[in-house]
């Protein structure tokens, strides 16, 4: 999240809470950050090539049918020349309301695909090392070999056997041998 992205989602949160409509900001959000998802979409917000006319247009479109607090932020984000802002507002919207709601996203990291029983235990562990409620989503690395990745936020908890067989490749490395 950049910095003037969580400026930008700070102020619009404020302004959504004032006026009741924190979800319906959200979902807008939500909508407009994957329609930004493409990289010719950036390229047509971000790009010199692009004339004002055309650009203008684009926006419009992308904020037709949104919350009036959802097309004023395209509107200052577009008189500020800050389009770039764009990809990252809805993430970092999304990280603040979690934060005042005492949440946070997590993925976890496994070599297999994780059942419900195992995807359960994660999620308790991973409310418990956090002190919030978290809200997992798995990848699959067959890299890791066996074990679990918790990623909370920017915290890792490796729990791999990669990792211990990389913890252990490095103490023999740095053992002394007598003979």
């Amino acid at each position: 999240m950049t910095l003037q992205a969580k400026r930008y989602a700070t102020a619009l949160l404020s302004l959504a809470k004032a006026a009741g409509a924190v979800d319906a900001v959200g979902a807008d959000l939500r909508t407009l950050h994957a329609a930004l998802a493409s990289p010719t979409a950036r390229a047509l917000l971000t790009s010199p090539d692009v004339t004002m006319a055309e650009r203008s247009s684009l926006l419009q479109k992308l904020g037709a049918g949104r919350h009036a607090l959802v097309q004023n932020t395209i509107g200052v984000l577009q008189h500020r020349r800050r389009l770039e802002v764009l990809v990252d507002l809805y993430p970092a919207f999304r990280t603040l309301q979690q934060i005042e709601h005492g949440a946070i996203d997590g993925v976890a990291e496994a070599p297999h695909a994780l059942d419900a029983g195992e995807l359960a235990a994660l999620t308790e562990l991973a409310g418990r090392l956090s002190g919030k409620k978290v809200t997992l989503s798995t990848q699959i690395r067959p890299e890791l070999l066996g074990g679990v990745r918790l990623r909370l936020g920017n915290v890792l908890y490796d729990g791999s056997l990669q990792a211990s067989l990389d913890q252990l490749a490095t103490r023999l490395r740095q053992a002394s041998v007598s003979v």
